[in-house]
């Protein structure tokens, strides 16, 4: 099964289910950071697509601000749920994949990848292929603004096998590599236990993402055809700069079309 497969294969599992499995992700806030880069480094046009929306929380949340949203997702069965998730009712929802995204999606102010989607892309192919597909979404003087997960957050949630006790419900998870590399994939197993009457049901799923370092992003975003023109350190859903590798959660990434 390819990387790719893998993927679908985790979120057509437990997209039913994924809003409520996490329900703890605050993405009105982190829609929020996207937004306040949007504001600072963008035209000003309000027409945004959402790639990799998943059940469409996040593109609720920037219709809420005023923007006009398309939304896209490799999973058939989150674009379903996101179809059907109240205040959507108006959103246009596709479905395709960052690197092979559904045609005739051009001309947006705004492409966003929200909540860490590029992660998925492993190889730098599939990464440029991704980035090069937004770029030729963009309008003119639009936006690119993504984020990716940082070598310090890889260690510090996957280093070691880790179980989080929410009552009924027992969450485990690890790297399948205890030693997480710069740029490398990072395999993850995730079983979830839920108390079922007098005994428990397991759901298992392997999640194959990759560490892009900031010297890869900058260097495959050239190849692209775009110019990152700034990058920002988050914590949970705060913003930090200057952005570090190590301290921080995550990367949040704003890029242009080169020229």
């Amino acid at each position: 099964m390819s990387h790719v497969d893998e993927t679908l294969a985790a979120y057509e599992s437990i997209a039913a289910r994924y809003d409520e499995l996490n329900a703890r992700m605050d993405t009105s806030s982190l829609v929020a950071c996207f937004v306040e880069a949007v504001d600072r480094y963008g035209s000003g046009g309000r027409r945004l697509l959402d790639a990799g929306c998943g059940t469409g929380r996040s593109s609720v949340a920037f219709r809420e601000r005023g923007f006009e949203v398309t939304g896209y997702d490799l999973s058939p069965a989150m674009v379903t749920m996101a179809r059907r998730r109240p205040g959507a009712e108006d959103l246009r929802f596709l479905v395709g994949r960052l690197q092979e995204p559904p045609p005739g999606l051009t001309g947006f102010d705004v492409v966003a990848c929200v909540d860490v989607p590029m992660t998925y892309l492993t190889g730098t192919d599939q990464l440029r292929q991704a980035l090069t597909a937004a770029r030729d979404q963009l309008a003119e003087d639009g936006v690119l603004v993504f984020d990716l997960n940082t070598i310090g957050y890889y260690r510090r949630m996957f280093s070691v096998p880790t179980v989080a006790d929410r009552g009924d419900r027992y969450v485990a998870w690890f790297a399948e590599s205890p030693r997480i590399e710069v740029d490398a994939v990072v395999v993850t197993q995730f079983d979830l236990f839920e108390r079922n009457g007098a005994g428990w049901e397991r759901l298992s799923m392997r999640h194959v993402q990759q560490h892009h370092s900031d010297r890869t992003v900058r260097k495959v975003a050239e190849q692209s055809g775009l110019r990152i023109v700034a990058a920002h350190g988050l914590v949970g859903t705060s913003t930090r700069d200057p952005a570090d590798e190590d301290d921080h959660d995550r990367i949040l990434y704003v890029a242009g079309r080169a020229g």
